[in-house]
């Protein structure tokens, strides 16, 4: 009987040995509150093991190989004037022939060279020119508010001057005696004058 089965228990020790490594026991653990969870190890004291199984759990990920990603350089602002298909152009030139064939490579800059070379021009032009457009609009507008600044300085230095004389000439007015009834009226009109341009 023994050696019937023999030959059966190691077939058997040798597909066990074989699994791969990945295959795992999962323990199917029962606490006294009757909840049940799986571990990947013995269950706790104080639960039951329900059920012990050993199966696979999923194999590591394989490792494969992901090329650098080319990192091309920015291009120049006045791209945005030029056309979708010069730009695509622009970019993978700029970016080198690393990767592609340099037939290819070499049909590409001819490529370029025949049908982009005056967009390009054009769009380096309007580019620097709607720039110098800008630059000259900046300039006047900061002209303009150094202008207004300075003409509010002058414009309050010149009001506190007059306000200062008025404020002489009302003392001295108020401090006559011998005012008429023509003078004293045209204090009155004075001092409300002087109220309001000087103490509002």
């Amino acid at each position: 009987m023994t050696s019937a089965f023999a030959p059966l228990l190691v077939a058997t020790l040798c597909c066990v040995a074989s699994a791969p490594s990945w295959a795992q026991t999962r323990y199917v653990c029962r606490d006294a509150a009757g909840n049940s969870f799986t571990m990947s190890r013995p269950c706790p004291s104080g639960t039951t093991t329900s059920v012990a199984a050993a199966g696979p759990v999923s194999p590591p990920p394989a490792w494969r190989y992901e090329p650098p990603v080319r990192s091309v350089p920015e291009g120049p602002a006045y791209q945005r004037y030029m056309s979708a298909r010069c730009r695509s152009l622009s970019d993978t030139l700029r970016g080198g022939s690393s990767g592609i064939q340099p037939d290819a490579y070499a049909g590409m800059r001819r490529e370029y060279q025949r049908d982009c070379h005056d967009e390009e021009s054009d769009a380096s032009s309007r580019y620097f020119r709607e720039q110098s457009e800008a630059r000259r609009q900046r300039q006047e507008q900061e002209q303009q508010l150094r202008v207004a600044a300075q003409t509010s300085r002058e414009e309050a230095t010149r009001h506190a001057e007059q306000c200062r004389e008025s404020r002489r000439i009302l003392t001295a007015k108020r401090a006559r005696t011998d005012l008429t009834e023509g003078e004293r009226k045209d204090l009155k009109r004075f001092e409300d004058a002087y109220e309001t341009r000087c103490q509002r």
